[in-house]
Protein backbone atom coordinates (compact mmCIF):
# COMPACT_ATOMS: atom_id res chain seq x y z
CA UNK A 1 0.00 0.00 0.00
CA UNK A 2 1.44 3.94 -1.23
CA UNK A 3 2.25 5.87 1.69
CA UNK A 4 0.44 9.10 2.03
CA UNK A 5 3.28 11.88 1.33
CA UNK A 6 4.89 13.24 4.19
CA UNK A 7 3.98 16.97 5.92
CA UNK A 8 6.74 18.77 6.94
CA UNK A 9 5.72 21.49 9.50
CA UNK A 10 7.82 24.32 9.78
CA UNK A 11 7.31 27.87 11.59
CA UNK A 12 3.50 26.41 11.95
CA UNK A 13 2.64 26.17 8.53
CA UNK A 14 2.97 23.17 5.88
CA UNK A 15 5.72 23.58 3.59
CA UNK A 16 4.67 23.25 0.29
CA UNK A 17 6.80 23.21 -3.10
CA UNK A 18 10.08 23.77 -1.76
CA UNK A 19 12.76 25.12 -4.06
CA UNK A 20 16.37 23.37 -4.59
CA UNK A 21 19.05 24.93 -6.16
CA UNK A 22 21.61 22.57 -7.92
CA UNK A 23 24.55 23.15 -9.95
CA UNK A 24 27.90 21.46 -10.10
CA UNK A 25 30.62 23.76 -7.57
CA UNK A 26 30.81 27.20 -8.88
CA UNK A 27 28.05 26.88 -11.65
CA UNK A 28 26.53 29.72 -10.03
CA UNK A 29 23.82 28.19 -7.39
CA UNK A 30 25.06 30.98 -5.30
CA UNK A 31 23.67 33.51 -7.85
CA UNK A 32 20.69 32.21 -7.98
CA UNK A 33 20.30 31.26 -4.39
CA UNK A 34 20.97 35.47 -3.56
CA UNK A 35 18.15 36.20 -6.24
CA UNK A 36 15.08 34.04 -4.48
CA UNK A 37 16.34 34.57 -1.49
CA UNK A 38 15.97 38.41 -1.57
CA UNK A 39 12.37 37.66 -2.75
CA UNK A 40 9.30 38.65 -0.38
CA UNK A 41 8.31 35.77 1.80
CA UNK A 42 11.41 33.89 0.22
CA UNK A 43 13.62 31.58 2.67
CA UNK A 44 16.72 29.98 0.86
CA UNK A 45 19.19 28.62 3.45
CA UNK A 46 22.92 27.40 1.90
CA UNK A 47 25.36 25.73 4.07
CA UNK A 48 23.36 25.28 7.09
CA UNK A 49 25.43 22.74 9.10
CA UNK A 50 22.45 19.98 9.92
CA UNK A 51 21.90 20.32 5.82
CA UNK A 52 25.82 19.93 5.14
CA UNK A 53 25.84 16.95 7.62
CA UNK A 54 22.98 15.18 5.78
CA UNK A 55 23.84 16.13 2.27
CA UNK A 56 27.39 15.03 2.32
CA UNK A 57 26.49 11.86 4.08
CA UNK A 58 24.15 10.82 1.18
CA UNK A 59 26.46 12.63 -1.98
CA UNK A 60 29.79 10.33 -0.73
CA UNK A 61 27.66 7.38 0.05
CA UNK A 62 25.16 6.93 -3.29
CA UNK A 63 23.88 3.32 -2.10
CA UNK A 64 22.48 4.87 1.04
CA UNK A 65 19.64 6.36 -0.55
CA UNK A 66 18.72 3.30 -2.08
CA UNK A 67 19.35 0.67 0.82
CA UNK A 68 17.68 2.73 2.98
CA UNK A 69 15.59 5.10 1.02
CA UNK A 70 13.12 5.72 4.14
CA UNK A 71 15.58 6.25 6.93
CA UNK A 72 17.74 8.74 4.28
CA UNK A 73 13.99 10.69 3.47
CA UNK A 74 13.81 11.38 7.09
CA UNK A 75 17.39 12.28 7.37
CA UNK A 76 16.93 15.09 4.82
CA UNK A 77 14.01 16.05 6.21
CA UNK A 78 15.04 16.52 9.77
CA UNK A 79 17.88 18.83 8.49
CA UNK A 80 15.90 21.29 6.78
CA UNK A 81 12.85 21.52 8.93
CA UNK A 82 16.08 22.51 11.66
CA UNK A 83 17.75 24.68 8.92
CA UNK A 84 14.30 26.58 8.02
CA UNK A 85 13.48 26.67 11.33
CA UNK A 86 13.29 30.55 11.84
CA UNK A 87 13.93 30.27 15.87
CA UNK A 88 16.34 33.59 17.41
CA UNK A 89 19.48 31.33 17.73
CA UNK A 90 18.68 30.34 13.86
CA UNK A 91 17.56 33.07 12.69
CA UNK A 92 19.62 34.84 9.91
CA UNK A 93 17.65 38.10 10.01
CA UNK A 94 18.31 37.99 13.84
CA UNK A 95 21.97 38.24 14.04
CA UNK A 96 23.30 38.88 17.53
CA UNK A 97 20.00 39.63 19.22
CA UNK A 98 19.46 37.65 22.62
CA UNK A 99 16.41 36.45 23.82
CA UNK A 100 15.60 34.83 27.60
CA UNK A 101 16.10 31.35 27.40
CA UNK A 102 12.01 30.11 27.03
CA UNK A 103 12.05 31.95 23.91
CA UNK A 104 14.74 30.62 22.17
CA UNK A 105 13.26 27.78 21.22
CA UNK A 106 10.25 29.50 19.63
CA UNK A 107 9.54 31.09 15.97
CA UNK A 108 10.92 34.51 16.11
CA UNK A 109 9.14 37.37 14.76
CA UNK A 110 10.41 36.77 10.98
CA UNK A 111 8.95 33.02 10.43
CA UNK A 112 5.45 35.11 10.23
CA UNK A 113 6.65 36.73 7.14
CA UNK A 114 7.84 33.40 5.54
CA UNK A 115 5.47 31.34 3.08
CA UNK A 116 7.91 29.75 0.99
CA UNK A 117 11.37 27.80 1.59
CA UNK A 118 14.47 26.60 -0.54
CA UNK A 119 18.28 25.81 -0.11
CA UNK A 120 21.47 25.97 -2.24
CA UNK A 121 23.58 24.58 0.07
CA UNK A 122 27.19 23.29 -1.84
CA UNK A 123 26.97 19.94 -3.56
CA UNK A 124 23.12 19.78 -3.03
CA UNK A 125 23.30 18.80 -6.59
CA UNK A 126 24.46 15.03 -5.72
CA UNK A 127 21.58 14.34 -3.40
CA UNK A 128 18.45 15.16 -5.80
CA UNK A 129 17.13 11.80 -6.07
CA UNK A 130 17.33 11.16 -2.37
CA UNK A 131 15.69 14.79 -2.23
CA UNK A 132 13.24 14.18 -4.42
CA UNK A 133 11.92 10.90 -2.72
CA UNK A 134 11.81 13.28 0.52
CA UNK A 135 9.94 15.68 -0.96
CA UNK A 136 7.33 14.36 -3.94
CA UNK A 137 6.00 17.94 -4.56
CA UNK A 138 9.69 19.64 -4.20
CA UNK A 139 10.92 21.88 -7.41
CA UNK A 140 14.32 21.53 -8.79
CA UNK A 141 16.36 24.48 -10.16
CA UNK A 142 19.19 23.68 -11.59
CA UNK A 143 22.23 25.65 -13.51
CA UNK A 144 24.88 24.26 -16.18
CA UNK A 145 28.25 26.20 -16.48
CA UNK A 146 31.17 25.71 -18.66
CA UNK A 147 33.59 23.05 -17.32
CA UNK A 148 36.47 24.90 -17.90
CA UNK A 149 35.32 27.90 -15.84
CA UNK A 150 34.60 25.85 -13.05
CA UNK A 151 37.69 23.29 -12.65
CA UNK A 152 39.59 26.96 -13.05
CA UNK A 153 37.86 28.18 -9.70
CA UNK A 154 37.35 24.58 -8.02
CA UNK A 155 41.35 24.67 -8.59
CA UNK A 156 41.61 28.05 -6.53
CA UNK A 157 38.73 27.22 -3.99
CA UNK A 158 40.34 25.66 -0.74
CA UNK A 159 37.21 23.73 0.17
CA UNK A 160 36.43 22.31 -3.19
CA UNK A 161 39.86 20.86 -3.09
CA UNK A 162 40.07 19.45 0.29
CA UNK A 163 38.17 16.41 -0.88
CA UNK A 164 40.65 15.54 -2.42
CA UNK A 165 43.02 14.99 -0.17
CA UNK A 166 43.98 10.64 0.11
CA UNK A 167 41.76 10.93 3.26
CA UNK A 168 38.58 11.98 2.10
CA UNK A 169 38.11 10.20 -1.05
CA UNK A 170 36.34 6.90 -0.48
CA UNK A 171 35.06 5.19 -3.65
CA UNK A 172 35.43 1.59 -2.29
CA UNK A 173 32.09 -0.25 -3.39
CA UNK A 174 30.47 2.60 -4.58
CA UNK A 175 30.12 2.87 -8.71
CA UNK A 176 29.44 4.81 -9.90
CA UNK A 177 30.04 7.57 -7.95
CA UNK A 178 28.85 11.08 -8.81
CA UNK A 179 29.93 13.11 -6.47
CA UNK A 180 33.68 12.12 -7.82
CA UNK A 181 32.27 11.78 -11.29
CA UNK A 182 34.17 8.25 -11.07
CA UNK A 183 31.90 5.83 -13.69
CA UNK A 184 33.36 2.17 -13.36
CA UNK A 185 36.12 0.24 -12.35
CA UNK A 186 39.05 1.40 -14.44
CA UNK A 187 38.74 5.37 -13.68
CA UNK A 188 38.25 4.12 -9.65
CA UNK A 189 41.70 2.36 -10.21
CA UNK A 190 43.84 5.39 -11.70
CA UNK A 191 41.66 8.12 -9.94
CA UNK A 192 44.86 8.33 -7.12
CA UNK A 193 47.27 9.14 -10.21
CA UNK A 194 45.33 11.69 -11.84
CA UNK A 195 46.65 15.38 -11.64
CA UNK A 196 43.98 18.09 -9.81
CA UNK A 197 42.83 19.00 -13.24
CA UNK A 198 41.90 16.08 -13.73
CA UNK A 199 39.87 15.39 -10.96
CA UNK A 200 38.28 18.63 -10.94
CA UNK A 201 37.20 17.96 -14.49
CA UNK A 202 35.49 14.51 -13.37
CA UNK A 203 33.65 16.39 -10.96
CA UNK A 204 32.32 18.79 -13.34
CA UNK A 205 31.27 16.12 -15.88
CA UNK A 206 29.68 13.68 -12.68
CA UNK A 207 27.64 16.63 -12.26
CA UNK A 208 26.58 17.22 -16.10
CA UNK A 209 25.87 13.57 -16.44
CA UNK A 210 23.63 13.43 -13.15
CA UNK A 211 21.98 16.70 -14.54
CA UNK A 212 21.28 15.13 -17.42
CA UNK A 213 19.61 12.14 -15.84
CA UNK A 214 17.40 14.63 -14.07
CA UNK A 215 16.21 16.05 -16.74
CA UNK A 216 15.20 12.49 -18.19
CA UNK A 217 13.27 11.22 -14.83
CA UNK A 218 11.56 14.40 -14.00
CA UNK A 219 9.58 16.93 -16.26
CA UNK A 220 8.99 20.48 -16.93
CA UNK A 221 6.58 21.29 -13.74
CA UNK A 222 9.45 19.80 -11.28
CA UNK A 223 12.59 20.92 -13.04
CA UNK A 224 14.13 24.03 -14.45
CA UNK A 225 17.72 24.22 -16.07
CA UNK A 226 19.40 27.20 -16.68
CA UNK A 227 22.67 27.93 -18.68
CA UNK A 228 25.24 30.24 -16.17
CA UNK A 229 26.14 32.17 -19.52
CA UNK A 230 22.83 33.20 -20.33
CA UNK A 231 21.72 35.13 -17.45
CA UNK A 232 24.50 37.67 -18.11
CA UNK A 233 22.62 40.25 -20.23
CA UNK A 234 19.10 38.33 -19.89
CA UNK A 235 18.33 39.05 -16.42
CA UNK A 236 15.11 40.26 -16.79
CA UNK A 237 14.41 36.86 -18.97
CA UNK A 238 15.49 34.84 -16.23
CA UNK A 239 14.06 36.37 -13.57
CA UNK A 240 10.46 35.94 -15.52
CA UNK A 241 11.49 32.48 -15.80
CA UNK A 242 12.46 31.84 -12.01
CA UNK A 243 9.30 33.83 -11.08
CA UNK A 244 6.88 31.37 -13.28
CA UNK A 245 8.75 28.17 -12.25
CA UNK A 246 8.72 29.14 -8.20
CA UNK A 247 6.21 31.30 -7.85
CA UNK A 248 8.50 34.17 -5.71
CA UNK A 249 8.98 37.68 -6.71
CA UNK A 250 12.34 37.49 -7.77
CA UNK A 251 14.21 40.51 -9.22
CA UNK A 252 15.91 41.02 -11.97
CA UNK A 253 18.76 43.41 -10.48
CA UNK A 254 19.63 40.10 -8.18
CA UNK A 255 20.85 38.37 -11.05
CA UNK A 256 23.44 40.92 -12.06
CA UNK A 257 26.82 40.17 -11.34
CA UNK A 258 30.17 41.92 -11.13
CA UNK A 259 31.91 39.92 -13.21
CA UNK A 260 29.91 39.04 -15.68
CA UNK A 261 32.14 42.03 -18.04
CA UNK A 262 35.80 40.44 -17.12
CA UNK A 263 37.53 37.94 -18.77
CA UNK A 264 36.14 34.33 -18.17
CA UNK A 265 37.97 32.33 -15.75
CA UNK A 266 39.06 29.31 -18.04
CA UNK A 267 41.88 31.89 -19.27
CA UNK A 268 43.37 31.23 -16.33
CA UNK A 269 44.21 27.68 -17.20
CA UNK A 270 47.22 26.86 -18.81
CA UNK A 271 47.47 24.87 -22.56
CA UNK A 272 48.55 21.84 -20.67
CA UNK A 273 45.33 22.26 -18.69
CA UNK A 274 42.72 22.92 -21.37
CA UNK A 275 44.49 19.42 -22.96
CA UNK A 276 44.14 17.49 -19.64
CA UNK A 277 40.48 18.72 -19.15
CA UNK A 278 39.35 18.44 -22.51
CA UNK A 279 40.36 14.79 -22.68
CA UNK A 280 38.40 14.20 -19.41
CA UNK A 281 34.86 15.58 -20.24
CA UNK A 282 35.31 16.77 -23.69
CA UNK A 283 32.17 14.96 -24.98
CA UNK A 284 30.51 16.80 -22.09
CA UNK A 285 31.81 20.05 -23.27
CA UNK A 286 30.34 19.25 -26.74
CA UNK A 287 27.45 18.12 -26.02
CA UNK A 288 26.83 21.73 -24.15
CA UNK A 289 28.05 23.37 -26.84
CA UNK A 290 30.83 24.48 -25.55
CA UNK A 291 33.47 25.10 -27.77
CA UNK A 292 35.97 22.89 -29.11
CA UNK A 293 38.86 25.62 -29.52
CA UNK A 294 41.42 26.66 -26.32
CA UNK A 295 41.21 29.89 -25.32
CA UNK A 296 43.71 32.26 -26.90
CA UNK A 297 44.79 33.71 -23.77
CA UNK A 298 46.00 30.56 -21.98
CA UNK A 299 49.12 30.71 -20.75
CA UNK A 300 51.36 28.00 -22.17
Amino acid sequence: MKQPPHILVVNGTKVRRPVFVLGAPHSGADLLARALGRAPGFLVRAGHAAVLNAVYTVARRPSLAEERASGTSALLRDAFAEAWSLTPPNCPFCPGVRFPAREAAAPCRHAGGINAYGDASPDLLYSAPALSAAFPDAAFVQIIRDGRDVVAEMLEDERSMAWFRPGAVRLEGELPHPFYGVEDEEERDGYTSLSDTAKCAMRWRGAVRLSARLRGEMDAERLMTLRYEDVAGKEVETAEQLRAFTGARVSAVELIREESAGPPSRTRLTTDQHTEIRSVAGTELSRLGYGEKKSRSARA
